[in-house]
């Protein structure tokens, strides 16, 4: 073989891959102890960051060198629907068309975005190959495979049956801009400086005139509107014989109880609290506790409702503006003043987050996470970074109850029905291809909420080896390794180690590590507002696959954010030349002559080369 003088990468590279795909190179070799890492599924519906390209080289060294080691080693691959992250491109596309939702049906949503994903998904699965990710192509799985519906459907039947999964209405966190519910670990909580207003309420007296006033302080003026209490603390001397009386609320003159609660803290602010349950997580929980009505004045559309009067149909800033200016008009604004606090924000739009009351589906975690907390705390799991441990430890002894509702017809249909003439009569059913279903003479319409991607994602593990099944793949689960990057602690291992357990009995995988966050070369977040993204496509383009993994793996830490450093595929480039070089000049001395003789080994030295080419 001649090999050219110059080093080009791209001339060979694909050849090399296409040659080691064709030749079964990737498959389980059906020797040796078992290794197994399953791939965090990549959007089908785009292309590869340059998150993509440190997770492939990560995963794919760790099951090359357990292969040369003489492992049944195998990466299985796989594509993700991304619910929310799919269907917020797709509705971006019916915008630019002057088309919405409302002008389709769920399921003919459901076809075009189908039709839009497969489009989509070649593009993908070629970048990885680009990329030279050693994965078993012909065992690739997409989240909404039938064998992964079915799967998830089982898992929701069981959960079901053994009382974990509940309908209720609770406040969920919405964003009035895709108009679906998150969970809590979505929202993006950000500390920012704000406003902080102190509002005067009248307090009445036996004939209705106003005796008194209570301060009640606020950063969301706006929900005073949908006030149905005030909350003083039942040690506060200063207000114990106000408790029971009421104030009127200004502008909208409603009457409204003092109430004693242990929510109002008499060391923060005036001690007197406002109660709007409908709006706030903590004043629904006093709400409940005092039986008190719920008044929605925040829309799921993110407008004012026909409860707020006069403010009704205004945006929410426009109404805090108004409701500002007419409190100012009757001298009912005692104060404004410059606060920091955090707030939190749709993490896809970057609009503020409403927490509203809606009625959902909920996981209930803490058996889960009881379970899971056992298994790390008898180090069935090891985590590197090590402190990793500790920190989702912490995590899954606070965990609060997952709502697993969206509200976006792209996903996995929740295979639950309900009674159209008694609201409170839910049935589980697979049939979700139907809008309507007869069970025992009663007739129930079908749920039109998906499951959170995150649901089916928790089970990945176990669906992609068809351990329950008992598939060819099973030998494979538990997995040797989760690899994956370390902002996905809370919301894919937890969760995966949670169900994992729950539906299999063992731990999904025996370890997690975990990688940082790719930055420019400046050290900042790559985003595409600030034009510092990297493609690893034209990385690859200009020095080859081999180079660009040298280069982003060199000098990275797990758990760490670290800059992408292009000198350092340059240095990859050139270690690569000179394994060309090597190779061109053992060629050109050797040249064409094959030998037949068996080769004789003299030392140990000699033996173990001898054993080992005996091997490949």
């Amino acid at each position: 073989m001649k090999i050219t003088k110059t080093y080009e990468p791209n001339n060979y590279e694909p050849e090399i891959y296409n040659l080691w795909e064709l030749s079964g190179a990737f498959e389980s070799s059906g020797v040796g102890p078992k290794y197994s890492i399953v791939m965090p599924p990549p959007n089908a519906n785009g292309n590869l960051h340059i998150g993509h390209g440190l997770m492939a080289a990560v995963e794919d060294i760790l099951v090359r060198y357990h292969k040369m080691k003489g492992y049944d080693a195998i990466y299985l691959p796989g594509a993700d629907h991304a619910g929310f992250e799919t269907w917020v491109v797709y509705e971006r596309l019916l915008n630019a068309e002057g088309k919405s939702r409302l002008d389709y049906s769920r399921d003919e949503l459901y076809k075009n975005v189908w039709d839009f994903v497969a489009s989509q998904r070649g593009n993908m699965e070629l970048q990885l190959r680009a990329l030279g990710a050693g994965a078993d192509w012909k065992n690739l799985t997409f989240t909404l495979d039938e064998k992964v519906v079915n799967r998830v459907y089982k898992t929701f039947e069981k959960m079901w049956n053994d009382g974990l999964i509940y309908r209720g209405e609770r406040i969920v966190n919405y964003s009035t801009k895709y108009q679906t519910s998150y969970a809590d670990i979505e929202v993006d909580y950000k500390e920012e400086k704000g406003k902080l207003w102190t509002i005067a309420y009248p307090v009445l007296d036996e004939f209705g005139g106003a005796s008194e006033y209570m301060l009640v302080s606020t950063t969301r003026p706006e929900t005073m509107l949908g006030d149905t209490a005030l909350a003083v603390n039942p040690e506060d001397e200063r207000y114990e014989n106000l408790i029971g009386k009421k104030v009127r609320i200004p502008l909208i003159n409603r009457e409204i109880k003092i109430i004693a609660d242990e929510y109002a803290d008499p060391q923060f602010g005036t001690g007197v609290v406002k109660i709007t349950p409908f709006h706030d997580p903590n004043d629904f929980e006093v709400g409940n506790r005092h039986n008190l009505p719920k008044i929605q004045v925040i829309g799921f559309d993110g407008k004012m409702t026909k409860n707020a009067g006069n403010y009704a149909g205004l945006e929410v800033l426009e109404a805090r503006k108004k409701i500002l200016e007419d409190l100012r008009k009757i001298n009912a604004l005692f104060k404004e003043e410059d606060i920091t606090h955090v707030v939190g924000y749709d993490y896809k739009s970057g609009e503020p987050i409403q927490p509203l009351v809606k009625e959902q589906w909920f996981i209930s975690t803490k058996p889960l996470a009881k379970k899971a907390l056992e298994a790390l705390e008898n180090n069935e799991i090891k985590f590197t970074p090590e402190n990793k441990k500790n920190v989702l430890a912490e995590y899954l002894k606070n965990i609060r109850d997952w709502n697993i509702s969206r509200q976006i017809p792209w996903g996995i249909p929740i295979p639950a029905f309900q009674n159209i003439e008694d609201p409170t009569d839910w049935i589980f059913d697979e049939r979700v291809h139907e809008s309507q279903i007869e069970v025992n003479g009663k007739t129930y319409k079908r749920d039109e909420d998906t499951l959170d991607t995150w649901f089916s994602s928790g089970q990945w593990p176990f669906i992609t080896t068809d351990f329950l099944e008992g598939g060819e793949l099973s030998k494979f689960y538990p997995n040797s390794v989760m690899e994956t990057g370390h902002d996905l602690i809370f919301p894919w291992i937890s969760r995966m180690i949670m169900l994992g357990i729950y539906c299999t009995g063992q731990i999904p995988f025996r370890e997690v590590y975990l990688h940082g966050m790719v930055l420019d070369e400046h050290g900042q977040k790559m985003s595409k507002s600030k034009g510092n993204v990297i493609n690893p496509m034209d990385v690859i383009a200009e020095f080859g696959s081999d180079a660009f993994r040298l280069g982003i793996i060199a000098s990275r830490s797990a758990g760490q954010n670290q800059a992408f450093s292009k000198n350092k595929v340059i240095a990859g480039r050139n270690f690569c030349n000179k394994l060309w070089n090597i190779s061109r000049f053992i060629s050109e001395k050797v040249g064409e002559i094959k030998s037949t003789k068996q080769p004789e080994a003299f030392t140990p030295a000699d033996h173990w080369i001898v054993r080992e080419l005996d091997k490949a």
